[in-house]
């Protein structure tokens, strides 16, 4: 109950801050200390709760497209690791599930420490009784979890409820899907079945190279229950130590080669998507069948949350990359729109999660039209947006249209937000190594190969016969309308590879000129390149958004 109050209180006194101190009136400065306020503020609220508030934290963490910088900067610390409780709390959480059988009975050299500890759960090492040979990793749900998830989700409907109403942003809408998923992450059985079938997907659609690159640990059924999960325990150096990395030898590039391309496969081709792909989840190994050089293999942990894409979405979604590398704005507006987006700014928004394009303060509410001028007109004018617009001005803006995406986001397929939660992780790990490959271009290719699959699978597929009222030979019909549709399949798929092709071309002269500006700055190449484009566009967008910019989000 006391952590329950907790949040009603903190949450009521950011409602009240921003409510008071947000006015427009008000500098930069002044705004941005009310931002940093109430990101400290929610900070220490979820450290003090512990447990589910620290993914709650998390959670908003990872929108930091739509929020002030503060946010992901105050929020971010959530993902270190968390305290662990003393193995006297947790063995009755394993031997609940093993009626009559002790923890000894189940493993020997059960490590009297966690070697890692979350918000829910912690990591133990052990050996297992019926086959002591075989190291093993012990994930146990902490004790008070099963206690405190009743009430901490009651304290999420309530804030949410609250902030609703101080704030006219819909988010009730999308509590029941938290609450669903929060528990299906607390189901380790269930995390186990996602580990398995993450294994079958590469072992059964992955090329050679799939499978040689990535690797998923086995899980002991004899040794798991919904509290507790037993997997082998695999040595390697944990993604969260890049520097260690480097130092052992390992190449960021042929890291993140395996890492962009695993989970482009999931998303576009198995269509089971890992949710939480932090650096922490991911352990880099000498690969077991190289003996002749240093290969890297990923080991990929964690498989609590994950989302089953539906074909039609999966078919979708590569449509719209197609669309975007194509420049194609017709058709990702069509998509964007049949999918309950009226702003589609603001889709690719949340699509990237990088921040939007604003269009002028004074956007005629419910008009569907701009009474002023945009950032930059299309009549070549770049003189910039009104200058009368404040800083105040600009973030409404951006609240009214963050609004409007949320109501808009009641109609969206639920994979979109975990398959764009995915591809932002994705992009820090990649900028954590230096930004060492183009991740977009893996995405393409795997959104490329995807779509070709599903497009020939569809015309080789049933065909309606044709009526012979209608004077067509019903095999002819099928054969020519399989033909074309396989024809159709081949096109669009050399079209989109010849895009990617083409955007290849133009990031091999950027990074070429990186090289030559590096030599003439002395500055890493990596940096020469990402420098100087992220510091312009840097300041364009703090120009329009009023607030500055972490330039993490401007990344490949």
């Amino acid at each position: 109950m006391a952590r329950t109050l907790r949040a009603f209180w903190d949450i009521a006194v950011i409602s009240a801050d921003y409510k008071i101190n947000f006015r427009e009136e008000c500098g930069p400065e002044q705004l941005s200390r009310v931002h940093h306020r109430a990101a400290r503020r929610l900070l220490m609220c979820c450290q003090e709760n512990g447990g589910l508030f620290i993914k709650f934290g998390q959670s908003i963490a990872v929108q930091s497209a739509l929020l002030p910088p503060a946010f992901r900067r105050e929020l971010s610390v959530l993902y270190d690791n968390a305290p662990s409780v003393p193995v006297a709390q947790i063995a009755p959480v394993i031997e609940r599930g093993f009626p009559g059988r002790t923890i000894d009975d189940i493993f020997v050299d059960f490590s009297p420490e966690a070697v890692a500890s979350a918000s829910v759960a912690q990591v133990h090492t052990a050996r297992l009784r019926s086959d002591p040979s075989q190291k093993v990793a012990v994930k146990v749900q902490k004790p008070e979890i099963r206690l405190q998830i009743g009430w901490d989700l009651f304290a999420l409907r309530s804030c949410a409820r609250l902030v609703e109403y101080a704030f006219e942003v819909p988010l009730m809408w999308s509590v029941a899907e938290i609450e669903q998923r929060l528990r299906e992450e607390l189901d380790f059985e269930r995390e186990g079945n996602n580990s398995e079938l993450a294994a079958r997907d590469i072992d059964q659609l992955g090329d050679r190279w799939m499978k040689r690159g990535v690797y998923i640990p086995r899980v002991f059924w004899d040794a798991t229950h919904r509290e507790v999960l037993t997997t082998e325990w695999i040595d390697g150096t944990s993604l969260v130590r890049p520097q260690q990395l480097v130092s052992e030898g390992w190449s960021g590039k042929e890291i993140m080669e395996r890492m962009a391309a695993l989970f482009a496969f999931q998303i576009f081709v198995s269509g089971n998507v890992h949710g939480d792909p932090h650096p922490g989840n991911i352990l880099v190994r000498q690969n077991p069948r190289s003996t002749s050089r240093r290969e890297p293999q990923l080991v990929l942990l964690d498989h609590g949350l994950y989302v089953r894409e539906s074909r039609a979405f999966r078919r979708q979604y590569a449509e719209f990359w197609r669309a975007a590398m194509l420049n194609d704005k017709t058709a990702m507006g069509r998509i964007a729109r049949g999918w309950g987006m009226t702003d589609t700014g603001m889709f690719s928004t949340m699509v990237s999660l990088k921040p939007p394009q604003l269009r002028g303060r004074r956007r005629a509410a419910g008009h569907g039209r701009d009474t002023g001028p945009e950032p930059y007109p299309e009549n070549g004018d770049k003189r910039g947006r009104d200058k009368s617009d404040s800083d105040y001005d600009r973030q409404m803006e951006l609240k009214a249209r963050a609004v409007t995406a949320l109501r808009d986001s009641h109609h969206l397929p639920p994979e979109l937000v975990f398959v764009t939660r995915n591809m932002n992780i994705v992009r820090a790990n990649n900028q954590s190594l230096g930004t060492p490959v183009n991740r977009v271009q893996i995405l393409g290719q795997y959104a490329a190969s995807g779509l070709r699959t599903m497009l020939v699978e569809e015309a080789l597929g049933p065909s309606r016969r044709y009526s012979r009222t209608h004077g067509v030979d019903p095999r002819r019909g099928t054969l020519i309308s399989r033909a074309a549709g396989v024809v159709a399949a081949e096109w669009s798929y050399v079209t989109f590879r010849v895009a990617l092709l083409v955007a290849g071309v133009g990031a091999a002269v950027l990074s070429a000129c990186g090289r030559v500006w590096a030599m003439v700055a002395g500055t890493p190449p990596h940096k020469a390149v990402g420098g100087v484009l992220d510091e312009a566009m840097r300041l364009a967008l703090e120009k329009r958004l009023g607030y500055q910019i972490d330039t993490s989000l401007l990344s490949a």
